[in-house]
């Protein structure tokens, strides 16, 4: 009967139809799984646990390993940092969820455009050798990813995958027959902007994401022992929830609804909400809520950008060894000092309560002039909704190639929403070629490159 399940944990429910009944010896299509890791390093080391136990799970459930195609760059397994070096596990004491994964992507074939190839089933990555997905009008599709992300994009390690190009991928699919019903789960900051405004409610498409368009995700469950992350806040309790109910009775109400409201989340230093959404498909409207507050069973959580400085500060806390103190303590001053500089860069609040005279505010008070109805404050620090992803992609290409490599500082990522500010406030289409030339001019002559990685 898990068979029959799989994916109606995940599936369209038009109605209270419990989970199983969605998926009958009837059907006649194929069931695929796509699961994406795109991060690396050892900071993000809950994103590839997470795909490593998916696909696991989905293995159990009788799902063939060739309709199974995982993305994960392959680096924690064998890390310096790992004190169980071939073994990665994704809970407390748990048992190795890496014994058995394939290398389907790996490294720096773990990419957007190879992402988007496998889900559509894109013959070249197929000729290559490469698993894809080849469906067709009665299969049923669905698909994980798990990393960073900014308004209307989420990352790889090696690039970014915009909103637009992915809802683009999935309403071609649709009108190509390519699936009776497809499913998509986001665990990343600000995920909601991946699908807000841009999925259709008519195509069969149900997503969920970690996050509203404008707030974080969480990483949780830190180990001592690995001194990282084991999980995700969202992404495991899909995967607890998948274990641990009964999935012939439980409805997808009542599972989202358990899903946003049963449980709590800790997170050490700035506490506040993370709302679980959906998008397309949707079987009822119900606003989801996960309070953000001190509860010992949840052995903390943190904002996923703010991870590398929780797990170093619970090192150097940690640890007897001096030397080893000195070299965190250098490590984190290090990063404190590149996150300082951007902040600088973007004109953020620094020294309490003073604005410093930075570099970025002369960038947008270079382009005041092509928004006239709102203020550089406003720019700075409000929260606009993104409509205009034309605009904005060019700036935040532009701000990659000339200013900072979203992909190596990630903190930068949360910076991202002041191009959102400045494209939603501007008033004709060359607008944003006139932003986009004065950030380059401004990037030139004002960013300093000594920090590399402001993680």
């Amino acid at each position: 009967m898990k068979l029959l399940i799989v994916l109606a944990l995940f599936v369209i429910a038009a109605n209270a139809v419990p989970f199983a009944k969605h998926f009958t010896k009837a059907n006649k299509g194929k069931n695929w799984i796509l699961l994406c890791a795109g991060s690396n390093g050892w900071y993000n080391y809950a994103d590839q646990a997470i795909v490593y136990k998916a696909w696991h799970l989905f293995r159990s459930y009788g799902i063939p390993e060739e309709n199974i195609i995982i993305f994960h760059y392959d680096d924690i397994t064998n890390n310096k940092a790992n004190p169980t070096p071939g073994i990665v596990i994704n809970d407390f004491n748990g048992t190795d969820v890496y014994k058995g994964v394939p290398k389907d992507y790996t490294g720096k074939d773990v990419t957007p455009k190879n992402f988007l190839g496998a889900l559509q089933g894109d013959q070249e990555l197929a000729n290559q050798g490469k698993k894809v997905i080849n469906s067709g009008p009665d299969d049923h599709i669905f698909a994980y990813f798990g990393d960073h992300g900014m308004p209307g994009a989420v990352m790889f390690a090696t690039g970014q995958l915009y909103a637009t190009d992915l809802n683009k991928a999935l309403v071609d699919m649709h009108s190509k027959n390519k699936f009776a019903k497809l499913v998509f789960y986001i665990d990343t900051c600000e995920s909601g902007s991946m699908f807000d405004k841009l999925l259709p409610a008519n195509i069969n498409i149900y997503a969920a994401t970690s996050s509203t368009p404008k707030d974080p995700s969480y990483f949780w469950k830190y180990d001592k022992t690995y001194k990282t992350f084991l999980g995700a806040w969202f992404a495991s309790y899909w995967l607890i929830n998948d274990e641990a109910v009964d999935l012939d009775t439980e409805n997808f109400d009542q599972q989202f609804k358990l899903f946003a409201d049963r449980y709590n989340v800790t997170e050490p230093t700035s506490p506040g909400i993370q709302h679980a959404q959906r998008y397309g498909h949707k079987p009822h409207n119900y606003t989801s809520k996960i309070n953000v507050h001190d509860n010992e069973k949840n052995y903390g959580a943190v904002i996923k950008w703010d991870a590398p400085l929780y797990i170093l500060q619970r090192r150097i806390s940690e640890t007897n060894d001096v030397d080893e103190k000195n070299e965190l303590t250098k490590e984190l001053e290090t990063i404190l000092k590149g996150r300082e500089y951007v902040d600088n860069v973007f004109n953020e609040y620094v020294n309490s309560r003073e604005y410093v005279d930075n570099v970025f505010n002369e960038y947008v008070n270079s382009i005041q002039h092509l928004m006239p109805n709102i203020a550089t404050n406003a720019i700075l620090h409000t929260k606009q909704e993104l409509n205009n992803h034309e605009c904005y992609r060019k700036l935040v290409d532009t701000f990659n190639d000339k200013c900072f490599n979203l992909n190596k500082n990630t903190y930068v990522l949360r910076k991202m929403q002041i191009f959102v500010n400045i494209c939603e406030h501007m008033t004709e289409s060359s607008d944003a070629d006139i932003a986009v030339n004065q950030l380059v001019q401004h990037c030139q002559q004002n960013v300093n490159n000594q920090f590399t990685n402001i993680i």
